[in-house]
């Protein structure tokens, strides 16, 4: 049952998987850059700053880097989970908040890019958006990194009998419907 034909990629999938490169590197500039051009004071700020730019430029290069490495494109399953941790890293760049030297009510308290840029009322909505973008950036990011991984191996993805008659029936029909599923 294993299916190693893969179709080339064509619109939306294309675009993502070529973007994707792009968006690798512009995501993990969005959220260092903007902590350096406002100021960040605090230490530990700038390693959680370094640190989610590590992750994202590493969840990025795995899932196009990998099949790309194999001689194989991203599957598209693997691609839209990369560009679900990508919005996440927007969010993350907007609301990671820092100590800076524009801080929007003093210098002791932490603030965000985004109460930089629209005032002190975005000040408390810093951690509380960041936190769990980040989450969901990174669990993202791992899902299609794996996917990624998994549907550039050699064989492709691999489905035993055992899960064939089970393929497009009951409430998630259409998880049986990918690329490389040929009854």
């Amino acid at each position: 049952m294993e299916n190693s034909h893969q179709d080339a990629p064509v619109g939306w999938h294309k675009f993502g998987i070529i973007a994707g490169w792009v968006a690798t590197f512009v995501f993990a500039a969005w959220i260092l850059l903007p902590r350096l051009i406002i100021g960040t004071t605090v230490t530990g700020a700038m390693a959680v700053t370094v640190i989610l730019t590590v992750v994202i430029l590493a969840i990025g290069c795995v899932t196009l880097g990998v099949p790309a490495a194999r001689k194989k494109k991203p599957s598209k399953r693997a691609v839209a989970w990369l560009w679900i941790a990508f919005s996440g890293a927007f969010v993350v760049g907007l609301f990671l908040p820092d100590d800076t030297i524009f801080s929007a009510i003093n210098h002791d308290q932490a603030t965000a890019l985004v109460a930089v840029l629209f005032g002190a009322g975005w000040e408390a909505a810093g951690s509380a958006i960041a936190n769990p973008a980040a989450i969901v950036m990174t669990i993202t990011g791992v899902i299609g990194a794996v996917f990624s991984v998994l549907d550039s191996r050699p064989g492709g993805p691999i489905r035993t009998e055992d899960e064939d008659h089970l393929q497009g029936h009951g409430p998630f029909a259409i998880l049986g419907e990918d690329e490389y599923y040929r009854p």
